[in-house]
């Protein structure tokens, strides 16, 4: 077996007095300046405020590793989708297989979702206005009108609780507000893209207002299909949202809150990767042959290589030959928020509705023939309930709160094949998945002297979930067709902070947190009854250090963190050749340990520099053996997939009268792209060029950029298990757009 590992060159200690000693000389440089130019009032940094510790409080001022963003701030990135955030937070990676219509995998410091059933969650939470997305498909189209985004790096164990072992992401969403406002963007851009979005807020009455805001968005598919000519990796979706906020006294407070989402598009196509030597396919090609689309499978009609068999070239062109290679889907939401203010403490109130209904068709073998095809229908209800009291007293702030989560899915799995291979179907799963949750939670943070503050936070949950599973396909597949079980499961989750604060513009931080992810069951191309569960729950326990300095009067920002992790059971996916299928289980622990340093800097009045680093290596303790190709593999020392040891983002920006001239350069080390670490699927490093011209004035303003400008060839997937062919997800080509904002 080959382990292929990356190694910082550097440890995070060097770093930090490198970064320290470069910020001092950028600092020192700017005081200079401001002293030759005495009459000049400098710039400074917008401070973003946030609600991580469930409170209002400048960013600045939590001790936790996190990335946030504005609106203003999204919009200047040309962010359109939750993937281009990734690009902006270090040792973070996003991926959608099915587009942005489907469930995104998040992975933060290396650990993720590696599944893509609608029956699993994800360690990375996905939040957005306080609630939880158990079932986050659909949730990219939800990501307009955003007053903000935070990025929570680590274990969010203690007030945000439900399955966040390695962090989440919250979007918060704009309120209505008092005075009339209206905004409104068109965007045109390359395969005939056309997004219209829009928003309008105001007041009814003096104590009732509304908002109302919509996202539409159409393109054509960039790629073709060379079997039939379909366009592939179009984009048809609709978002909305509708608010409602009610005074009913100065301390009695409601916010309603209905969204929802629509799409019927097609998704992306899939590379065919073959293994065998087509001048000998009892041997298998070397690496270079099989990156390179050299070499064929075992499928009859596939081909040869990618060109052929795939059809991928130049024009990311896909064959498959299946008529199904989509994703329609439906979401709908609502929830209320009752905040009841009192002299002593806040008392708050979540209550939210989340229902979710999709079909996936995809065509796994990308190829001209009908062999590996499968459908796949969810539909998801959530119920959730939060009550917390709030308040400080005593040099002390506190949270207090009881939780409960419902959730009920039902899936099914179909996989037609060829009546030779198996007499028509292989797989016709039904899966009823029932989830119950309780927990209740506290944090408090207590200030100890002038400059020394104490934070103790603890969660203890209960859960339980219920699961049949029901196969109708090969004839005796599981021998008694019905298989039921149940997990009852419960842990503590929490954290232990010390924050160190010598001035108004600096904080040191140490703490020790653990996270839970909760058990589960699998439920769409089981290989065997005992793959299907139970799978127990994986437990994360994290060190931290950090640093958050405001520096240069305001001119400079500079966070850094380093960190060391253990993830106990963790639950990934691995191939498993004697049932010819993959399958999550609890495959050992990871461990993994880190730096990422976050600088922002206004050079001058008129240009501004923003950049991340990341250091990261991961490594697997697991005596778990399985076989990818001619290959026995151990995974025993292997490092996670979707962790590069490096990635690093620089976004320059210069302002000239009315216009803002931009671009940034996110870059990769090479990394894993599956579990085994087989050299098939390794992704090269690679680096991602975008540029950005925009011109404002007044109320109008436009925009024109290109992604992805030197049109670089990555893939964001790859699964290599099967014994003489594998497949892969290219990433997006080069785009490019203009867009026209008007606000009033």
């Amino acid at each position: 077996m080959q382990t292929l590992k990356t190694t910082p060159s550097k440890g995070p200690l060097s770093l930090a007095i490198a970064i320290s000693a470069a910020v001092s000389g950028y600092t020192g440089s700017a005081s200079a300046q401001e002293q030759q130019e005495p009459n000049k009032k400098p710039r400074a940094i917008e401070e973003v405020m946030v609600t991580a510790q469930k409170r209002t409080e400048s960013a600045q001022d939590v001790a936790i590793a996190m990335s946030t963003f504005s609106g203003e701030a999204l919009d200047n990135m040309g962010v359109e989708a939750g993937i281009e955030i990734t690009q902006q937070v270090p040792n973070m990676n996003f991926f959608a297989i099915f587009g942005e219509a489907s469930s995104p995998s998040l992975t933060l410091r290396g650990i993720g979702l590696s599944n893509f059933a609608d029956t699993w969650e994800a360690p990375v939470g996905l939040y957005v206005d306080e609630v939880y997305r158990g079932n986050p498909a659909g949730s990219g189209m939800q990501l307009f009108d955003v007053k903000r985004v935070e990025v929570l790096r680590g274990p969010q164990g203690t007030l945000f609780g439900r399955n966040t072992s390695a962090g989440l992401v919250h979007h918060i969403t704009n309120d209505p507000t008092e005075h009339f406002e209206a905004d409104a963007s068109v965007q045109v851009g390359t395969d005939n893209q056309r997004i219209f979005e829009g928003a309008v807020s105001g007041s009814f009455t003096d104590s009732v207002r509304g908002r109302f805001a919509v996202k539409k968005n159409d393109s054509d598919g960039w790629q073709t299909n060379g079997f039939d000519g379909r366009e592939l990796g179009t984009t048809d979706t609709l978002g909305y949202r509708g608010k409602l906020a009610i005074d009913f006294s100065d301390r009695v407070n409601l916010l309603l809150d209905i969204h929802g989402s629509e799409a019927d598009q097609q998704t992306v196509g899939f590379v065919h990767m073959g293994y065998l030597d087509p001048e000998n396919t009892d041997s298998y090609c070397s690496v270079s042959r099989i990156q390179n689309g050299e070499c064929i499978s075992a499928i009859d009609g596939a081909g040869t290589g990618r060109e052929e068999a795939g059809g991928w070239g130049p024009e990311y062109a896909s064959s498959g030959a299946s008529d199904g290679i989509k994703t329609e889907i439906e979401t709908f939401g609502a929830s209320a928020k009752l905040v009841i203010s009192t002299d002593s403490f806040d008392i708050t109130s979540i209550t939210a509705l989340e229902q979710m209904d999709k079909l996936l068709e995809d065509d796994f073998d990308a190829t001209k023939v009908i062999f590996f095809d499968e459908q796949y229908k969810a539909d998801t209800e959530q119920f959730s309930q939060e009550l917390r009291i709030s308040g400080s007293m005593y040099n002390m702030d506190w949270v207090s709160g009881v939780y409960y989560f419902k959730d009920d899915r039902d899936l099914i799995t179909q996989a037609p094949t060829t009546s030779d291979a198996t007499g028509g179907y292989w797989h016709n799963e039904y899966m009823d998945q029932d989830t119950e949750s309780y927990a209740v939670f506290g944090q408090v943070d207590r200030t100890l002297t002038d400059t020394l503050s104490l934070t103790v936070g603890a969660r203890y949950t209960w859960e339980e979930k219920d699961a049949v599973l029901s196969n109708r396909g090969e004839p005796n597949y599981y021998g008694d067709p019905n298989y039921t079980d149940t997990i009852d499961e419960s842990g503590f989750s929490g954290r232990l902070g010390l924050d160190y604060t010598p001035n108004d513009n600096t904080l040191y931080y140490a703490s020790l947190s653990r996270g839970l992810k909760s058990g589960g069951f699998n439920g769409s191309y089981v290989g065997s009854v005992g793959a299907f569960g139970p799978v127990k729950k994986e437990v994360m326990t994290s060190a931290e250090a950090g640093y958050k300095a405001t520096l240069a009067g305001g001119r400079a920002r500079l966070n850094m963190a380093i960190f060391a992790y253990e993830l106990e059971d963790f639950q990934a996916q691995l191939w498993d050749a004697s049932t010819d299928s993959s399958d999550i289980s609890n495959l050992g622990d990871v461990n993994g340990h880190g730096l990422e340093a976050e600088f922002t800097y206004l050079i001058t009045d008129n240009f501004e520099i923003v950049t991340n680093l990341g250091l990261l290596d991961t490594e697997i303790d697991s005596d778990l053996i399985t076989e990818v190709g001619n290959q026995t593999i151990a995974i025993d020392g292997n490092e996670m997939p979707s962790a590069p040891g490096i990635s690093a983002n620089l976004v320059a920006r210069y302002y000239l009268g009315n216009w803002t001239l931009q671009a940034d350069y996110s870059w990769v080390d090479d990394h894993e792209l599956q579990l085994e670490n087989d050299p098939w699927s390794k992704q090269d490093a690679y680096g991602i060029t975008n540029a950005r011209v925009s011109w404002q004035s007044g109320s109008w303003k436009v925009t024109g950029a290109v992604k992805n400008l030197l049109d670089e060839e990555y893939f964001t997937y790859q699964n290599t298990g099967q014994a003489s062919w594998g497949y892969a997800v290219w990433g997006a080509p080069q785009t490019a757009y203009v867009k026209l904002d008007y606000s009033f």
